[in-house]
């Protein structure tokens, strides 16, 4: 089943950066142990100077390594050397090929936390990782960066495509509706979650888009997602909130 009709034929949990509340985030230890609870997890991704594709939130590694260094001014070697706890900071290939019959929202970090945009080739060296190991139909690429996701469909017609969105995206982009969804061929709707936005998510996923409120980590939120008739949403609690909205769609 590709990840286009696993997301919509199933209320699906999917684990942030794997499972963050009892492992190191995107980590191999954090994805693994996720994946006892769900087959979807999201992850992030940044180029290393020598354009390996690696798993890992942060631009910068002072809150996970205490190394106050850029991600992308280091190498792939530099990068494999360090120690976040006792795990090491993953490739994407790696993950990907460790597990094959998994599903993946792949982020594509492109705009730094100080609100620029890295001009790199990720989203071309992301694509090209994803088509070595055979996982086209098992991963959705996903941005804040408009720019990263067409850049993404030049190179790619088909892989499906998401966009993720919050407030801060709505001061530099300004508020998206269906036709922006539409111009950019995206497929998948991650808005930060807001009660008061539940309507707003309904109306978009009526139109025919899926819809993955994030970060959902209280079960009364999941109910109202559930009873919204989305698709499912995104927690740092896999373990906890899988099995919301029915029978665990991971156990069937």
């Amino acid at each position: 089943m590709n990840i286009r009709r696993y997301i919509d034929s199933n209320f699906i949990v999917v684990g942030h950066r794997g499972l963050p509340s009892k492992y190191i985030e995107n980590t191999m230890e954090s994805f693994e142990n996720a994946f006892k609870f769900t087959n979807i997890v999201e992850l992030d991704v940044h180029l290393s100077s020598d354009n390996e594709v690696f798993v890992i939130h942060d631009f910068n590694l002072q809150r996970l390594a205490s190394l106050n260094q850029e991600v992308e001014s280091m190498s792939s070697g530099e990068i494999y050397e360090v120690n976040i706890g006792s795990q090491k900071i993953p490739k994407l290939k790696d993950l990907l090929m460790a597990h094959r019959d998994k599903y993946f929202l792949v982020e594509l970090k492109t705009v730094h936390d100080d609100g620029y945009i890295i001009k790199n080739d990720l989203p071309m060296h992301t694509l090209n990782v994803i088509r070595e190991t055979g996982m086209e139909d098992h991963v959705c690429i996903i941005s804040f960066d408009p720019y990263a996701i067409k850049r993404t469909r030049e190179l790619n017609g088909t892989i499906m495509l998401g966009l993720d969105y919050d407030s801060h995206s709505e001061k530099y982009i300004g508020k998206i509706d269906c036709k922006d969804l539409e111009s950019m061929d995206i497929s998948l709707y991650l808005p930060e979650f807001k009660e008061e936005y539940i309507e707003k998510f309904i109306k978009i996923h009526g139109a025919g888009y899926s819809v993955l409120p994030w970060t959902v980590d209280d079960p009364e939120d999941a109910d109202k997602i559930c009873n919204a008739g989305l698709n499912g949403f995104i927690t740092n609690k896999v373990d906890i909130m899988a099995g919301k909205c029915g029978p665990d769609e991971h156990k069937k």
